[in-house]
């Protein structure tokens, strides 16, 4: 009767162990890099980028040869952003609200609930979540069809003057060719 006790309680002690280890577990593959890439990584070890812009110490990169979606949907554009040639933060141009509520549910589940601020009454709305050296910002502003998604590496980001961190490059950058044969589509996350 004993021996069947403990193995009952050791079966429900490893249900439960395991059981809580999985959200931190998926949400640590975003804590070391995003598509491939490590946090801190230097651009030259990414050769399919292509540098679209410089702005100081700060260059700005896209992946002519994937195209990321979400929820079925290509995403507009993905930026990658380097400081002093180091991997800082990832600029996400959505194309849809679709796939910013699915983005706010997917990082309220890996990370908790969002704080929400809202400007304008209600014209902006801004989600963030940060989860050791990440942070993770949601920006809505619906009436304008504007939806972006940043993923900023915390350590290098605040180094850089917040502000121009947070902007991410100036002007648009257009979207991956889609007449080039070696185009590949990836989900975003």
């Amino acid at each position: 009767m004993r021996t069947t006790c403990w193995r009952l309680m050791s079966l429900l002690t490893l249900i439960c162990l395991s059981s809580l280890s999985g959200p931190p577990a998926r949400a640590a593959a975003l804590q070391t890099g995003i598509h491939g890439m490590v946090w801190g990584g230097h651009a030259a070890d990414y050769p399919r980028l292509e540098k679209v812009r410089e702005e100081g110490a700060v260059a700005y990169y896209i992946d002519r040869n994937t195209v990321y979606h979400a929820v079925g949907q290509p995403v507009s554009v993905v930026v990658y952003g380097f400081y002093r040639d180091k991997l800082f933060a990832a600029y996400i141009k959505l194309s849809s609200p679709n796939q910013t509520y699915y983005l706010e549910k997917h990082f309220n589940t890996e990370y908790g609930p969002a704080k929400v601020t809202a400007a304008g009454s209600g014209a902006e709305t801004v989600y963030r979540w940060a989860n050791g050296d990440l942070k993770i910002k949601l920006k809505v502003k619906e009436a304008e069809n504007d939806l972006k998604l940043g993923i900023y590496y915390a350590p290098l980001s605040t180094e850089l003057n917040q502000t121009q961190a947070e902007e991410g490059p100036s002007g648009t950058l257009g979207p991956p060719s889609s007449e080039d044969k070696t185009t590949k589509s990836a989900p975003l996350f």
